[in-house]
């Protein structure tokens, strides 16, 4: 029997499981509006059903930033990720105990029919912003009022009519007066209201699907069996198993431009003292900040703030 469920009293059921933020969507919105009408990665295109998507979202320990190891610092996003789809699924039988129907949406898959890469059937930090979480940054990564970028999302979706939230006006990014995503990024993949995602998957998927499918070609493509059975023991060959096994370095195994971002309320208190310089500033990347603040300061044309303006936010 089919109960009359509140979407505050969906929220709150959030925060008790464990979710640091909760908002909710209309699935109508998200279909008007996909971010790539080509691609639409839509609530519909899941389940024609759907009427509202609840958006949780975790914060990353702080503590990761400041640690010098690698390997502890690829394996957090693991935990966190299977944290989130813990809580979904929670949240999930919550909304069905009172009626309604639900389940998570699924955050780690790539839909092969809309996109090649990672590139699943929703944008969960579209989604996110049309949830009210946040705006997009320079990098079009999601930021948030609290925690900056220092957060992952999913989404529960649901066939009950939940009251949507406001989407936040304010832009959250500095934008190009700021760029420190832009001089930080080890692939120098942040362009200008954009991202080069294939050059940023080379650090932030160091171990993920392509690159073990790349080193899978190299032992088969070995000339010989002793060039084979070294690369089979090779040390890459050890961390794409256990990739496998923990997702350690299969996702977001690059936090760069996380942890020397300014915005959220979380960053002068717990990561300014550690992340005030930036090392792998360079004067190619200073000619290149250069060149887009003139393109903004002339009033030109960008196609990426043009594209992506919805979830940016304006300027006060």
């Amino acid at each position: 029997m089919r109960r009359s469920l509140k979407a505050e009293a969906v929220k709150e059921r959030a925060r008790q499981l464990g979710a640091d933020l909760v908002g909710i969507c209309s699935a109508a919105t998200i279909n008007v509006n996909p971010p790539d009408p080509q691609w639409p990665q839509t609530p519909e295109h899941i389940w024609e059903e759907c009427r509202s998507l609840v958006v949780l979202a975790q914060r990353l320990p702080w503590g990761m930033f400041r640690a010098q190891d690698r390997v502890s610092r690829q394996y957090l996003p693991h935990l966190i990720l299977g944290r989130l789809d813990g809580l979904a699924l929670r949240l999930s039988y919550y909304i069905e105990d009172q009626g309604s129907c639900a389940f998570p949406a699924p955050s780690g898959h790539t839909d092969t029919d809309l996109k090649k890469g990672a590139y699943g059937p929703l944008s969960l930090r579209h989604v996110a912003i049309e949830a009210g979480l946040g705006t997009l940054g320079l990098n079009l990564s999601l930021l948030t009022p609290e925690y900056g970028p220092r957060v992952y999302v999913t989404a529960v979706l649901t066939d009950a009519e939940l009251a949507p939230d406001d989407k936040l006006r304010k832009r959250l990014c500095l934008g190009v007066s700021c760029a420190r995503c832009l001089m930080a990024c080890p692939a120098d993949a942040v362009e200008h209201w954009g991202l080069n995602k294939r050059s940023c998957s080379a650090y932030a998927q160091q171990y993920g699907v392509g690159a073990i499918l790349s080193h899978a070609d190299k032992i088969l493509d070995a000339e010989t069996i002793e060039q084979r059975r070294k690369l089979i023991r090779s040390l890459d060959t050890v961390n794409y198993l256990g990739a496998l096994l923990t997702g350690t370095g299969a996702y977001g195994g690059c936090p760069r431009c996380l942890e020397v971002c300014p915005a959220g309320e979380d960053y002068a208190p717990h990561l300014k003292d550690r992340h005030t310089q930036i090392p792998e500033r360079t004067e190619a990347k200073e000619m290149r900040w250069q060149e887009i603040s003139q393109v903004e300061q002339k009033g030109e044309v960008i196609r990426g703030l043009e594209v992506s303006k919805r979830w940016i936010g304006e300027k006060e």
